[in-house]
């Protein structure tokens, strides 16, 4: 048996996966959901869909040319789905590195998820445990960004973030998959796309520009991003700056709950 044809049987294999998760999903309540739900969700994620289109695109190809067949990127991202870490794993493979770093590298990269997780489970509690799986395998910067946003002006349900999560996660994957099948044909340069990426986070950090707390997290996570990243010189420092900048806005934000209830108090 050659490996195209192993290849190709793994990725029935996940087709029928895809589609047993698609049961699940129905099993999840979202059977239940109204028009209205549906295309709220998809709305709030649409400009991140189209960016995730060309990123999509442009990680396929970046997959591809580091050594990548099709099936295996949309292996990765359905799996994986992480961005930043997909690209950091194609850089390191035409770099050479091991396996093991390979992983351990992603592992910390992603570490970020952990606090996402942390600050967006409030607003998903009593959920059943299927859709808590789905919903944290389908998180990521963006839709955190969105739904929290979403949650904190009151007017967000936990099927319009589902709905928001599984709308990016799939344009993602598909994206990818289909980087992956241009890159076999057209050598395509993908540098013109980073100007996707950094447009996209900047208005992410923007939309969380709500309150003081916020505004003191971001500037602590841009300075310290740039010096840590001068001095270390490694990926880590992204990672480092994330939770220093998490336990400022922390502090602030308990020091200004301190404030009121003292003031009310008075």
């Amino acid at each position: 048996m050659d490996a195209d044809f192993k290849q190709y049987l793994l990725f029935i294999v996940v087709l029928n996966m895809l589609y047993c998760l698609n049961i699940n999903i129905t099993e999840l309540g979202c059977r239940n959901m109204n028009r209205e739900t549906i295309v709220s969700g998809v709305k709030a994620s649409s400009p991140i869909m189209v960016s995730y289109i060309a990123l999509g695109i442009a990680c396929g190809i970046v997959l591809y040319d580091a050594g990548f067949s099709v099936v295996q990127i949309f292996l990765m991202s359905l799996f994986v789905y992480a961005g930043a870490a997909q690209f950091l794993a194609a850089s390191m493979v035409v770099l050479g590195a091991s396996f093991p770093s390979i992983i351990l590298m992603v592992f910390f990269l992603n570490l970020r998820h952990v606090l996402m997780s942390a600050s967006i489970s409030g607003f998903v509690r009593n959920r059943s445990l299927r859709f808590l799986g789905l919903f944290g395998h389908t998180l990521s910067d963006e839709t955190f960004g969105i739904n929290y946003s979403k949650f904190q002006l009151g007017n967000w349900t936990p099927k319009e973030a589902l709905v928001t999560s599984v709308s990016n996660y799939g344009t993602w994957v598909l994206s990818t998959m289909l980087g992956g099948v241009i890159g076999s044909q057209i050598p395509i340069n993908t540098l013109i796309m980073n100007y996707a990426l950094i447009a996209m986070f900047l208005c992410m950090m923007v939309l969380q520009f709500v309150s003081k707390p916020h505004i003191i997290a971001a500037a602590v996570s841009i300075i310290f991003t740039v010096i840590l990243t001068i001095v270390l010189q490694h990926n880590i420092a992204l990672v480092i700056a994330t939770v220093l900048a998490s336990f400022a806005g922390y502090y602030v934000e308990t020091r200004e709950h301190r404030r009121k209830g003292g003031r009310e108090h008075a």
